[in-house]
């Protein structure tokens, strides 16, 4: 029996156009209508909306500031969380920043008043600067929205739709105080990725995944009339504090690993321990390979296009993206799983698929398409095989074809 088990593991969203820029250091001219800034990766589907521990706070009255401690923090998003760009999200590097301030709400900072949007980032700055103040860095921003307990969205781990772009000011308030961070327009930051600035946040109609403190997108500096709100920080710059570049992976490399190394790493991922997995685990031998290819009356070196291997194969189907897959068998059948790699050792459930009963022997293949793995029991025959393959909105999928 063939038992396909598929998820993203545990874990762990335009408004209607201004009349007219409004502020100091207001543009002279404008696009009409405004529009939204460029997204780096098309959005994935929203999440849905939760009230699940959103926090609630009073709504401060004209020019309130928050203060942020000084601390270390995870900057960036987990592999394998909903939404994320692996290219341009950090995997939660450690950061240490001073302490700063945060303008309570948007520029200009007053609950009686709309926020300015439809500047340029410099009008922006020029507007910060005329309060003794100055733009955020978007690690200030991420910061005083994950607060002191890395939350997921602004007001908690979890998206909380309506509440958070509708009514209230104090809805869906960061653990440090800031209101509507990001949550109802995007705002401005004072960084840069490739000759775009960086703005972090999205209008209150955006997929709920755009509203993730760790989700970076861009916009062009110079241009007016885009739906983009700002908000003023104060305190020195973070000396050397600049966001990670991520760096170049070859998409396929074998990572021979024992059985006991595998079983320590299944031991780690609840969605395999349930299937006891790692019960009298072994890995395959070499010989395998051989049992695979003559099952469909062919060997390796018919198809050169393909590395064919019985190792675990460390995949880098897009840039920023490290995936382990591995196949085995154990007391309940021969298995291929694939699991995100975490910065700090541990592994994340992509994708399992268990050939229930059956432990047949099974290979993995990889060629020039970067995007798939290909496991088979029997190469060109009518055995079992199928492939992992890596989604347009970033998830894997493990298949039998």
């Amino acid at each position: 029996m063939v038992t396909l088990l598929s998820g993203l593991g545990c874990r762990s969203s335009r408004p209607a156009p201004p009349d007219a820029a409004s502020g100091p250091g207001a543009a002279s001219a404008r696009v009409d209508p405004p529009r939204e800034p460029i997204p780096l990766r098309a959005p994935t589907a929203d999440t849905g909306p939760s009230t699940v521990g959103i926090t609630v706070r009073p709504v401060p009255g004209p020019g309130a500031v928050v203060t942020v401690p000084a601390a270390s923090f995870a900057l960036g998003s987990t592999p394998g969380d909903p939404g994320r760009d692996p290219a341009v999200e950090a995997d939660l590097v450690r950061v240490q920043l001073p302490a700063f301030t945060i303008d309570a709400l948007p520029y200009p900072n007053d609950p009686a008043q709309p926020a300015t949007r439809g500047l340029t980032r410099e009008a922006a700055e020029r507007a910060c600067g005329e309060r003794g103040r100055r733009l955020c860095s978007e690690l200030e921003w991420e910061r005083a929205c994950k607060g002191p307990g890395g939350a997921m969205y602004p007001g908690g781990n979890a998206w909380g739709g309506a509440l958070c772009t509708q009514g209230e000011l104090g809805r869906c308030a960061s653990a440090e105080g800031a209101l509507a961070l990001g949550t109802r327009l995007a705002e401005w930051t004072r960084d840069d990725i490739d000759a775009r600035a960086i703005i972090r946040g999205a209008a209150a109609t955006a997929v709920g995944t755009l509203h993730r403190c760790a989700a970076r997108r861009t916009a062009l500096a110079s241009q007016a009339g885009l739906e983009l709100a700002f908000r003023c920080c104060g305190g020195a710059p973070a000396p050397a504090a600049t966001y990670p570049r991520e760096v170049s992976r070859r998409p396929f490399r074998e990572e021979p690993m024992t059985a006991a190394q595998v079983s320590a790493i299944v031991a780690g991922v609840p969605e395999l321990e349930r299937l006891r997995l790692r019960e009298g685990l072994a890995m395959f031998l070499p010989a395998a390979i051989n049992e695979v290819m003559n099952h469909g009356a062919t060997s390796v070196d018919l198809h050169p296009e393909f590395t064919i291997t019985v190792n675990p194969v460390r995949w880098s189907p897009t840039f920023g993206e490290d995936i382990l897959v591995l196949g085995a068998r154990s007391r309940v059948g021969s298995w291929v799983a694939a699991l995100w790699v975490l910065p700090d050792g541990r592994y994340r459930h992509a994708s399992s698929f268990l050939l229930q009963g059956d432990t047949v022997a099974i290979a993995l293949a990889f060629g020039e398409a970067r995007r798939e793995v290909v496991w088979s029991s029997c190469w060109n025959c009518g055995g079992e095989h199928g492939a992992a393959s890596y989604t347009d909105d970033n998830r894997v999928l493990i298949v039998q074809r």
